[in-house]
């Protein structure tokens, strides 16, 4: 018993060196910057999914926002489904939400609600504050 509890420490003195090496080693430029949006639209754009939770929540504050959106849910098959908003604006700006957002998707995966403004994203419910702003100011 006592030669289990000892290799046992000696185990985890090992894991605890290997682990401080590591990060000894590591530093800030290893991280890489976030991917950057090239979306040319000057509307809100909501990525969604319609078992998501999250998203559901979201539903009241895109209801009563005073900025323009488009909203874009990706079904359970990986494939879009667009609202009329989005349906209405030219073909170039479709084309250039789409090409972005899969861009974004490639890079940075799916997290929904993802939420896009001027090129910059949030990735999941944002505070409420931050929400309003994005839909009101």
């Amino acid at each position: 018993m006592l030669l289990i509890s000892l290799l046992f420490i000696l185990i985890t003195f090992m894991i605890l060196f290997l682990t401080k090496r590591i990060f000894d080693n590591f530093t800030f430029e290893n991280i890489s910057t976030p991917f950057k949006l090239n979306i040319k639209s000057g509307k809100i754009i909501i990525l969604s999914k319609k078992s998501c939770p999250w998203c559901e929540k979201l539903e009241p504050y895109l209801l009563s926002a005073k900025n323009e959106y488009v909203k874009i849910s990706m079904n359970d098959d990986n494939t879009f489904t667009f609202d009329e908003k989005f349906v209405q604006l030219d073909q170039k700006e479709r084309e250039s939400i789409i090409k972005g957002l899969k861009e974004l998707i490639d890079n940075i995966g799916s997290y929904f609600p993802t939420i896009i403004r001027d090129n910059k994203y949030i990735l999941g419910f944002p505070e409420e504050k931050t929400l309003n702003k994005i839909l009101n100011e």
